[in-house]
Formats: structure tokens, sequence, C-alpha cells
């Protein structure tokens, strides 16, 4: 407004003739008008017009040129920039080979992928990043998991990472690959969340085909923690054997390791019974008070499950799974390998039995009972298992041989006896089974050809298939009916051995042995007896093995590769059996814990492999790597100062500091009795009183007085500088004078190390003096060794101040004063002794 002003009145001052053309029409017709507005009145302003309106007037001129100009430029920006140039994305490529099993939508086609799973009974996808490491490991397994599921299981993969895909574009927020899930032709996905190997992989696919198994009149022999039995009406298109066929197919998805399975037995009921078998107690579910529903039902099975063991799977990734079990308190854990191919873990069942007898704090009659329970199923265990082998290696002898040609899965059953090529079924029968027969038991040939016994060669019936209905087949009677009882039976028979055959390559079963005990040890009711409540658990030792190493247990050293310990977090303890598991051992070693009769494990990660031997030949090494087996014997030297330098890989400062470290360290290399080391404080496991709670940590060791030990100030900034004046505030005289010569030798800089040489100049003379000050308040014996030093002081000062660059007589100097030092401490301490004595 001022500028505006000052124009103004610059304006006024000009004369009429300054003012050009076009101000003139306009001011003459600004006039005209007000003189038209107001009539005949004339004012002063008709006389002198007023600029105001016509600065105005330029000024909107401009602003409006101003404006249309910076339309145009804007204009022509626009129609001149080149379109934003941006990169194709990579051609799609394939991930599994062409000739797979596995069916790859490599250009992410995700829903044509999910239409053809849906066609298929169950198939297994992995939505896969080719990028992604994870994806990349499991390609192999996911191959070998649909060779052996095959005739099952269509197996599918889906390219969730290939820009613009229809994968990507609809799920692009998944944080982690692959992603496993298996579909079924109705419903919803299961999702897998176990590891990324084959087996497990099957033995989920397995449980997916069968989540329910049929409950008869027998009991149920195999289970591992506990089961739920329904009876129901399951009839076809009943409501109540959908919600739980619902639930069984949740449950696998909630809980990675399976611990519970379901039993169903039909039965004509009005509404659907469910019970929950735990190990000391059966619960019924409260039908009337809860829904039957799959969430409902899941809940409450999840909330009332309580086991006294349990097996432990760490995700391999980041999580509290491993941390919230064993901060419990403590844990005794059992590492042995875990075939998830195989019904029974001998050696987790015998933790199973152990725990039991433990936990159990009734009656000694229920806890016999029990413990005899586990014991016969444990042998059952072992007999099925050597039957099963006796039985599939013969059978893969012969399988090369056609017993029943072209033989097929299927699922209508027809008498065999009923073909019209089998006039003589007897005959024929025992001429083709004979020879398969001969080198098996009665036993073994009845359970793989039902029809076959020891007396005629074919039954009119079969055992299996008493008071049903025979329905014969149309489809090619002249080669036989492949749907009849006895093809089924074979098949499932097959199958099992399969599988038998392809767990034993995975990892044969191992069995724990059983010795004659030397005295009889009872856990009985202990958890109820002490407050050293223990937490039974299970690792696999063939995919969890590095925790065994951190706890120092080479597991392929151990028979069987099977190791327990007794771990205490808060105490900061762990307690390795060093027997061979079995039960008797396992229970004393219980029992000892109990009493505090054993000693704590020193051993870890470290003392695994013993750090390979330097060559004479090479470089010398101005810090010694120490761990469990070598910390005390180091740093307890009498004649060495030590200095222990503490770090952790998982440190992020350690490194800067290990710079530093390293540089003092060659700084004063010529110090014989100064030894420099360090300890990885995260791996080996130390006495708690060398146990440090942070890192980087610098603990320091004088010679001869160990228990007298300093800590780096944490408030001081480790430096090279700090770290060298923490030293020599600690040192001895004699190691501090070596420690300052050998500093001066190692610096580089003319004026430092003419700094650094008078002020070991200075330290020689303060020793002198400190010398001359004992020498006379001391006896006439003890003077005459005091003159010795004082005469070795006085050739170091001499060879400091005129030849401190010759080593070899700095050296020599420096060891007769160290000498005499030592001479004069022994005699000190004999001298106190024999006072001592004579006291």
């Amino acid at each position: 407004m001022s500028l505006l002003k000052l124009k103004t009145k610059e304006a006024k001052k000009l004369p009429d003739n300054c003012h050009d053309s076009d101000d003139n029409v306009i001011s003459h017709t600004n006039t005209s008008n007000s003189n038209y507005t107001n009539g005949n009145d004339k004012s002063e302003n008709s006389e002198e017009p007023d600029e105001f309106p016509t600065l105005t007037l330029r000024m909107l001129n401009f602003c409006r040129e101003f404006t249309i100009f910076c339309l145009v430029m804007m204009v022509y920006a626009a129609f001149s920039k080149d379109p934003p140039k941006i990169s194709k994305s990579p051609a799609a490529y394939r991930f599994f080979a062409e000739n797979s099993i596995v069916t790859d939508w490599y250009r992410g086609h995700i829903s044509k992928a999910i239409e053809s799973a849906r066609n298929s009974d169950v198939a297994f996808v992995m939505f896969y990043a080719p990028w992604d490491a994870d994806s990349q490991n499991a390609r192999h397994e996911f191959e070998v998991a649909a060779e052996f599921l095959q005739d099952r299981v269509k197996f599918v993969a889906v390219n969730c990472w290939q820009p613009q895909g229809e994968c990507r574009t609809q799920y692009n927020k998944v944080y982690k690959w692959p992603v496993l899930i298996a579909y079924l032709p109705h419903g919803r996905g299961i999702q897998y969340n176990g590891p990324l190997r084959a087996p497990h992989m099957i033995e989920f696919l397995n449980k997916v085909c069968q989540p329910i198994r049929h409950l008869g009149k027998e009991s149920v022999r195999d289970f591992q923690d506990a089961y739920v039995k329904v009876e129901l009406n399951a009839s076809p298109g009943s409501r109540d054997f959908a919600v739980l066929y619902t639930a069984a197919l949740k449950y696998l998805e909630k809980d990675p390791q399976y611990r519970i399975a379901f039993y169903v037995s039909p039965a004509k009921v009005s509404k659907p019974s469910m019970r929950l078998f735990l190990w000391n107690e059966t619960l019924v579910f409260p039908i009337g008070d809860k829904p039957w529903l799959p969430d409902e039902i899941l809940q409450w099975i999840i909330k009332h499950t309580h086991q006294v063991t349990s097996w432990v799977l760490p995700s391999g990734t980041k999580s509290m799974v491993l941390s919230n079990t064993i901060q419990n308190g403590a844990s005794l854990i059992l590492f042995t390998p875990r075939n998830p191919l195989h019904i029974n873990i001998d050696y987790y069942n015998l933790l199973q039995e152990i725990a039991q007898e433990y936990f159990l704090c009734e009656d000694d009659t229920i806890t016999n009972m029990l413990t005899v329970h586990l014991k016969l199923r444990r042998a059952a265990n072992t007999l099925i298992h050597k039957q099963l082998q006796t039985m599939c290696n013969i059978n893969s002898k012969i399988s090369t041989q056609k017993v029943l040609s072209n033989l097929k899965t299927v699922w209508t059953n027809a008498s065999y006896c009923s073909q019209a090529k089998c006039k003589d079924c007897d005959t024929l029968t025992e001429n083709t089974v004979r020879k398969m027969c001969a080198n098996m038991k009665t036993e073994q040939c009845l359970e793989l050809y039902p029809r076959v016994n020891k007396d005629s060669g074919c039954k009119s019936k079969s055992k299996f298939l008493d008071d049903v209905e025979y329905l014969k087949s149309s489809s090619e009677p002249e080669f036989g009916d492949y749907r009849s009882s006895d093809n089924l039976k074979s098949t499932y028979l097959k199958d099992k051995c399969k599988l038998f055959l392809a767990a034993q390559k995975v990892h044969p079963a191992l069995f724990a042995k059983s010795i004659s005990p030397q005295r009889n040890i009872s856990l009985a009711g202990l958890s109820c007896k002490t407050n050293k409540t223990l937490v039974f658990l299970a690792m696999d030792s063939l995919l969890h093995y590095k925790f065994a190493e951190k706890l120092g247990i080479d597991l392929s050293k151990q028979p069987d590769r099977s190791a327990a310990v007794i771990l205490n977090d808060k105490l900061e303890s762990h307690f390795v059996l060093q027997q061979s598991i079995n039960r008797e051992s396992l229970k004393e070693f219980i029992l000892n814990y109990t009493e505090s009769q054993l000693n704590r494990s020193f051993d870890s990660m470290s003392t695994l492999s013993a750090p390979p031997e330097q060559a004479e030949n090479k470089s010398k090494v101005f810090v010694k790597e120490l761990n469990t087996d070598t910390f005390l014997s180091t740093v307890l030297r009498n004649d060495k100062s030590v200095i222990v330098f503490y770090y952790s890989k998982q440190c992020s400062f350690c490194n800067g500091v290990s710079y530093v470290y390293l540089t003092v360290a060659k700084k004063m290399s010529l110090v014989k009795n100064l030894v420099f080391t360090r300890i990885n404080g995260e791996i080996n496991v130390l006495p708690w009183e060398y146990t440090m709670g942070s890192y980087p940590t610098i603990l320091f060791f004088p010679t001869r007085r160990k228990s007298e030990s300093r800590v780096f100030p944490s408030g001081i900034p480790i430096s090279v500088s700090n770290l060298i004046n923490f030293l020599l505030a600690n040192l001895e005289p004699n190691l501090k004078l070596q420690a300052i010569w050998s500093v001066c030798i190692q610096t580089k800089l003319a004026h430092r190390q003419a700094h650094c040489y008078s002020r070991l100049l200075g330290e020689t003379l303060n020793l002198i003096e400190t010398t001359l000050r004992e020498w006379r308040k001391s006896e006439k014996l003890e003077r005459q060794i005091i003159l010795r030093r004082l005469k070795s002081l006085r050739q170091l000062h001499l060879l400091f101040a005129h030849t401190p660059k010759n080593h070899s007589d700095v050296l020599n100097s420096l060891n007769r004063f160290n000498s005499n030092l030592q001479y004069t401490g022994n005699y000190l301490v004999s001298q106190n002794n024999g006072m001592h004595d004579e006291l």
C-alpha cells in the first residue's frame, strides 16, 4: 500500500500533458460518467481526475497477461513432456520343470488354478514367489510329496509375484512365502502351517484325506496325546456329521502338531455327543449350552486340552513359541528324531510314560495301572513295527509279479468268487498264491490274502465282509472284479506298506532299549512333593538340532540321535544326561535334579569343535579366542595379566569396539606377560561370576591378584586412548613400563612418539623414587635386593633416554628387572609365611 500511495502522489505532481492518450480517454470517460451520475451538481473531482482507477486497471491487465502466459507455458510443457519411462516387467518363466507332476501356473492365473484344483477330490496348492529362498527350498520337497501322493492328491503351484498377474493383483499383501493350502471340492481351503519338508506335507495331506476315523467295537489303540470320540447320526446328508467334519479340518490348520485325533461312532441318535479323552480325565461337550458349530467345537477342545508332554515346533523365524514354553520354570527337553510318517515315536512314548507317573498325585493303584498300560502299548507298538517290517519287505520283493493284474483303487465291493472264468476258484487261488505265501507265515498270508487258509484255497465269503450283500461288477468281468473286498484289502495293505517303506527311508524307527533296573526308582506324584516342577517337552532332532548345539550337545554323536537335558532359564543353567536314554536313566536323572545332586553343565556350541591351531609360519595373532573349556585356565594364570573382551554376534557396537581392542592389542604386543583375549558371551556358558549382562564388556585380571579384577567403566567411551589409560592404571609397575615402551615403539608420528618417550622417562623416574623410598625403610638384607632393582631401573632409564629403539637391550633389561622384582616378591612372601608360622 505504501508503494501504491507513493506512485499516486507522484502521479498528482505530473502535468496533464504527461498522460498518454489512453489515460486521457479513460479519465474523460470516468469524468463524464460521474457527471451523468451526479446530475447538474459539479464538484472539484470533475476538474482534477483521480489516478487510482488508472493504476488499478494497469495492474489488472498485467495480472491477466501473466495468467495467460502461465497457462500457455503449462500447456506447452504438458504437450512437450515425454511419457515416464517404466521398465517392462520380466517375462514369466516356469518355476517347476515342464515334465513335473506339479501343474505350474507360472503366469499367475489364480482363478484357473483354483478351478482346476476344485475339480479334483483333494488338491494341494503352493503360492510362491520365484525369488524367495523358502519357495526355492520348498520346491523339491513339494515335488517329492507330489510323487508320493499323485494318485490321491492333485498338486498345483501358482506364481503370486508375477507383475500385473492375476494372483499378484488380488493378493498383494502377503508377507511370507510360500503359502500352501489344501482345497477340497467344497468349503474353504485348509492352510498348511508345518515345516516345509515332504514327510510333514504327506502327513498333513493324509489327515486332510481322512480327518475323521471310524470307531467300531474295538477300542482306540494308537493315539499320541488325546483324542475326541463323537457319537452321532452319520447317515448321508447328516448336518451333525458335516459340522464335525468341518471342525476336524479346521483343527489341522490350528494345530500343526496334530495332537488330537477325531473318532466317530455312528449311531441312530437325535443329538450328537462328544467326549474329549485326556491322559487323566474325560470331558463331555455341553451340547445343551453350546451350539453344534465348528468354531464352538474347536474353541472348547483347545480350551480344555492339557498335556503332560508336548512337541515343540519352532517356526524357524522370530517367534515366542519356545520362549513362552521354557520360561515357566525348569524344562526337561528330549531331543529325538520325529518321523511324521511313523504312527508312534517310542522315545516320545517313553517320555509320556514317565511324565504321567511324575504328575499323577493320586492313589498308587491308578499310577500302576497307567504305567502298565503305557508299557503294554509300547511293547505292542514294537511288535506291530516288526510285523510290518517283515510283511512289507516280503511284499516289496513280490511286487514285481502280477498277483492281481490291472489292480485299481475303486470303492464298490463285489465278490471275487463270482467271476465268470473262476469256475474252480479254490484251484486258481492256490496256484496263484502258493508261490507268494511260500516264505510267509499263515497269519501274514491271511492278512494279505484273506481268502487263503491252511484248509481251503478260497472261501465263499471273506471274514472281513460278513453279512454284506455282494454286488457284481459290470466292468470287464473276464479280467476279474477290481472292486472286490479282497482287492480293496490288498490295495489298503499295499498303501500301508508303501507308507511304511517311505517312512523307513526318511528315518528308521527307533526304540529305547530296556534294561533290568538296578534299583526301583519311583516318580509317582513327585511333582506334588517338590517345588522344582518340570515341564516335559520334546524337539525333533532332525530339524531342530541347532538348539541342542547351543547347549553343547552334538546329536550326531549321540545314540539314536537322542539326548535329554534339563534347562532352567531363570537360573541360566542346564544339565545334560550323560548316559544313554532309557526308562531307568531318565527316572534317575529327574530324581537327582529334584534332590539337587546334578552338576551344572558348562558345555556350549563353542565346545563342540576345538578351534584350529595356528601354524608357526603364519602371522602373529594378538587376540586369543576363548571358549567355555579354556576360559578359567587362561584368566586365572598367576603369571599373566589377562584382558577379556566379551562380545556377541547380535551386538551391533561390538564390531566397532573390536577394531579398537585389536589396535590396543597390537600396540602392546611386545608385553609378553599381558594376554589379550576375547570370548563370545552368547554361546559360551560360564560360571555366574564371570557372566556379563551386556555387550561389549572389557574385563581386566591382574597378575597374582585375580580377585581384584576390574571392568572398563561403562560411562566412558571405548576408544584407543581411553583403553590404553585404563590398562596402564591397573597394570603393575614393571608391566606398566613395558606397556608404555611398546606403545611408544608402535607410534608412527614423531611428535607423539617424543611425548610418549618423555612420559616413559617420567614413569621410570617415579618408579626409581618409589624404590628409593622402600630402600630407606627396608632392612639390610632387603636393601641388597632393592639395590639390584635400582640398578636395573637406572639401566632402563638410560636406554629409554638414548637408545629406546634398541629392542634387544631394552628387552634384556626388562627381563632382568622382572626377575629381580619376582625374587623380591617371593622373598617377601616367604618372610611373611615364616612370621605366620612362628605366631
